[in-house]
């Protein structure tokens, strides 16, 4: 089974030290050996939707073989709140890209997750009602993990002892422990 984690720099694992973000972590948990998931994480730092929507389709047809199951796990939204980037535009991207993937491939959408900085997570939580009624609209299954972690307190505690965006490697497990219950039914059938 072929993932790809396409997504922004909480995807990527900033500010991990065990170097794993939620990915990581999900494939680690999911496939113990390394023998059965071919795993790409795409996560550009303040990748925002915009240039998530001119990256994500090569990034994908270079790494995809097309004999294999793939799934496309998308995580954005975290770029475009720090940047204040117009709502209608991340709308916009976001319609694209989550259209495009699913007539090509197997698709699922994460939320951005809270921020410390009280205007920039009003955004992600905008953007994240936002971006739901797209992926409802388009019938690809999403995850808020944005209202969750927002109530869990070791979570937010994992963001005040890093940057305010980005947890440190607990906050990063509590995600991956969040998302895995998600997209394990989606992964776990290609496993056997």
């Amino acid at each position: 089974m072929q993932l790809l984690f396409i997504g922004d720099s909480l995807t990527s694992g900033v500010n991990d030290s065990e170097r794993l973000g939620w990915p990581g972590r999900i494939c680690k948990q999911l496939d113990p050996q390394g023998t059965k998931l071919t795993a790409y994480n795409l996560g550009v730092r303040a990748s925002t939707s915009a240039h998530i929507e001119s990256r994500w389709k090569q990034e994908s047809i270079a790494r995809l073989n097309t004999e294999a199951p793939a799934l496309l796990v998308f995580c954005f939204g975290a770029p475009d709140a720090v940047k204040n980037i117009p709502l209608q535009q991340s709308k916009f991207s976001t319609q694209n890209i989550l259209g495009d993937a699913k007539n090509k491939y197997a698709t699922l959408f994460i939320s951005p997750p809270p921020m410390i900085d009280a205007e920039k997570d009003e955004r992600t939580k905008i953007l994240t009602a936002e971006f739901s009624q797209i992926c409802v609209s388009l019938d690809i299954p999403h995850l808020d993990i944005n209202s969750p972690l927002r109530e869990n307190p070791d979570y937010i505690k994992a963001l005040k002892e890093s940057d305010g965006v980005h947890p440190n490697a607990e906050g990063y497990g509590i995600m991956a422990g969040m998302i895995s219950k998600f997209i394990s039914p989606y992964i776990l059938p290609h496993l056997s």
